[in-house]
C-alpha cells in the first residue's frame, strides 16, 4: 500500500498564502486572517532585519576581524588562544602574579580592540541594524505568544493560524517543539478542503 507523500513546507505555505490573499481580496475581515496579515508584515521585517545585521557584521569582520586578542597561555610562541572577554584572560592565565601582570596588558589591548570594533560597528550601521533586528524579533515573539489565545472560528482562520505557526517553527531550532511535518500535512489538507474564498 502506497503512502501519500507529505507536501514540502514551501508548497504548503505557498498554497495557504495564496488562499489567504484571495480571502483578503474578497473582503474577509476575520480576526485571525487580519492577524495573519500583521504577522506576515512583522515576520518579513524580522527576516530582513536579521539579513541586514548579518551582512553588515560579515563585512565588518572581513574588514577588521572579530574583536579579541591572541596570546600563548604559557608566554611562549606555542599554541595561541583567543580571548574575547577580560574574564577569558583571567581564566586562561590564572591568579599568579606573572599572569596578572601579563593579563593587565592583554586586557588593555582587548579594550582598544573592542573600542575599535564598537566605533566601526556604529559607523557601519551594524549597531542600528542589531537594534532593528531586536525590535523586529520582539514584535514577532509577541505575535507568536498571542496566537494560542486566538481561536480559529472558520477554515480561513485555521489556515491563518497554521501559517503563522509553520513559518515561525521554520526559524526555530528543532521547530521550537512544534511537530513541523504534522503541521505541514495538516495545512495542506485544510487548504485542499477549503472552498474557494468568497
Amino acid at each position: 500500500m502506497a503512502t501519500p507523500s507529505t507536501p514540502s513546507c514551501r508548497t504548503a505555505l505557498s498554497a495557504a498564502s495564496r488562499f489567504l490573499r484571495a480571502a483578503v481580496q474578497n473582503g474577509n475581515r476575520e480576526p485571525l486572517v487580519a492577524f495573519w496579515q500583521e504577522w506576515r508584515t512583522a515576520f518579513r521585517a524580522s527576516l530582513r532585519a536579521a539579513s541586514t545585521a548579518q551582512r553588515l557584521e560579515r563585512r565588518l569582520i572581513e574588514r577588521i576581524g572579530m574583536p579579541g586578542v591572541d596570546f600563548s597561555a604559557d608566554g611562549s610562541e606555542g599554541a595561541m588562544v583567543r580571548a574575547t572577554h577580560p574574564d577569558d584572560i583571567d581564566r586562561i592565565l590564572g591568579p599568579e602574579p606573572a599572569g596578572r601582570e601579563r593579563g593587565g596588558r592583554l586586557k588593555r589591548e582587548l579594550t582598544v580592540v573592542q573600542a575599535r570594533w564598537d566605533t566601526e560597528a556604529a559607523a557601519s550601521g551594524l549597531v542600528a541594524a542589531i537594534a532593528d533586528e531586536t525590535a523586529a524579533d520582539h514584535r514577532v515573539d509577541a505575535l507568536v505568544r498571542a496566537i494560542p489565545r486566538m481561536p480559529a472560528r472558520s477554515l480561513a482562520e485555521a489556515i491563518a493560524k497554521l501559517v503563522v505557526l509553520v513559518e515561525w517553527s521554520g526559524t526555530e531550532p528543532e521547530g521550537g517543539g512544534i511537530p513541523r511535518h504534522g503541521l505541514h500535512g495538516l495545512l495542506a489538507d485544510l487548504v485542499a478542503l477549503a472552498p474557494p474564498p468568497r
